[in-house]
């Protein structure tokens, strides 16, 4: 049920109560984010039912080659030795595929958090029995979501757990981006603008062999763009000696000069001069699409941005009409926006699009021009902009492209079955 902003606390946000997961629900998933690891083989130990979707999906991307499971019966859940099977199985799934890959991330369900396996003496076993490889213990268990660590945050820190410690103690002129799900286009203002002063950018989606992406170790700072890679950071931190900038996706022009003063500062080198002529492009930009859309009501989706609060703050004062925001929470990092969207946009609508009201499409045939496929299943509209989590857009390029998405929806057409289709949303 849609509330007005200022109906709604920060503190108590979602109710109790049975979800709705709407055909235009999901994300990447653990099986594409783990996937970019380059020649790496994952394993899914659970039962049948647990991988089903993962298994589709992994299909639809062209990477079931590398994905495999090994389907728990009752009878293994009740002996509750998952250590001996997962040793057994690794070992059959390794003669059938006649070689040995770098490395192999394997994935328990909730069920093992029931169980209660030790995975540590498997791991070590793991290596005893195949001192060439790395083995890390992964987790695809939904029930830890409301916990500090869910599936996306464990599975990114095993995966740049497998970033070695370099032998070579010098640095390179490089920084690795990471929490985005692919690397930014080369003529983005910030591959540009660190190319320009001699820095290279690197992504773990940039690799095609597993000792290649060693580098990534080598790089001078890692720029964490979501809060997703945020423990990973930490522990490259720890480990490597890498240190980092939280700089999370948004589209705040004083936000993204702000992150280039940080950026300047962690690297000894002043890049805010060249992000002001890209800021001065984004702010045209900006001004030139709220000149051509007038006070058309937008919408704006949990699942396109990671910051719909923001988002929605920046279009607000910059002179759009923001009608509606889906989100299922507001994430600490947004509470600050939230409180001032309360003040300057009131009026806006607030939705669930999990709440179990939703069934009834309760906003459909409501015109809007929506900022992501999840508004636009909610309300049929035929001006979407097909995005989902902030893939590929980052600091003023980011607004520039969003602005060319907006634009381009607004001219109508949108067809959001098929965004749904091309997405291969995993849940």
């Amino acid at each position: 049920m849609a509330v007005r902003c200022t109906e709604l606390s920060c503190e108590a946000y979602k109710p109790d109560t049975l979800d709705y997961v709407s055909a235009s629900h999901g994300g990447w998933g653990i099986v594409r984010m783990a996937a970019q690891l380059p020649e790496v083989h994952l394993l899914f130990v659970c039962p049948s039912a647990c991988g089903r979707h993962n298994s589709l999906g992994s299909a639809l991307f062209g990477l079931k080659e590398r994905v495999h499971y090994l389907y728990l019966d009752e009878e293994d859940i009740i002996g509750g030795d998952l250590g001996k099977i997962i040793l057994e199985n690794v070992g059959r799934l390794l003669e059938i595929l006649g070689y040995e890959p770098p490395a192999i991330l394997y994935f328990t369900a909730c069920i093992d958090d029931l169980m209660g396996t030790d995975h540590e003496p498997v791991l070590e076993s793991l290596h005893q029995r195949h001192p060439g490889m790395f083995f890390r213990h992964c987790t695809m268990n939904p029930i830890s979501l409301d916990t500090p660590n869910p599936p996306g945050i464990t599975t990114n820190a095993q995966m740049y757990s497998l970033l070695m410690e370099p032998k070579d103690k010098t640095r390179d002129k490089a920084v690795n981006l990471i929490g985005t799900n692919v690397n930014f286009r080369e003529e983005s203002d910030l591959r540009t603008i660190l190319k320009d002063h001699g820095y290279a950018v690197r992504h773990i989606s940039d690799y095609e062999h597993f000792t290649d992406m060693q580098e990534m170790s080598r790089s001078m700072l890692n720029i964490v763009t979501s809060p997703i890679s945020l423990r990973a950071a930490r522990e490259m931190e720890k480990r490597l000696g890498i240190p980092w900038l939280a700089a999370y996706v948004n589209y705040d022009p004083e936000e993204i000069m702000e992150f280039y003063r940080k950026l300047s500062q962690a690297l000894g080198e002043d890049f805010t001069r060249e992000a002001e002529i890209w800021r001065q492009k984004a702010e045209n930009r900006i001004a030139k699409l709220r000149e051509r859309i007038g006070d058309y009501p937008l919408a704006v989706d949990y699942q396109a941005v990671l910051r719909p609060y923001t988002l929605a703050k920046i279009l607000v004062k910059h002179g759009f009409h923001v009608g509606m925001i889906a989100s299922d929470n507001i994430a600490p990092f947004e509470k600050e926006s939230y409180r001032e969207l309360q003040r300057i946009a009131p009026e806006i609508l607030i939705e669930n699009p999990m709440d179990f009201s939703q069934v009834r499409f309760p906003h459909e045939g409501e015109k809007y021009l929506c900022i992501g496929f999840d508004c636009g299943y909610m309300t049929g509209s035929d001006k979407v902009s097909d995005l989902m989590e902030d893939t590929g857009l980052y600091a003023y390029d980011g607004i520039l492209q969003l602005m060319d998405m907006m634009e381009t929806a607004f001219e109508g057409g949108s067809n959001v079955r098929e965004m749904i289709v091309k997405a291969g949303l995993i849940i």
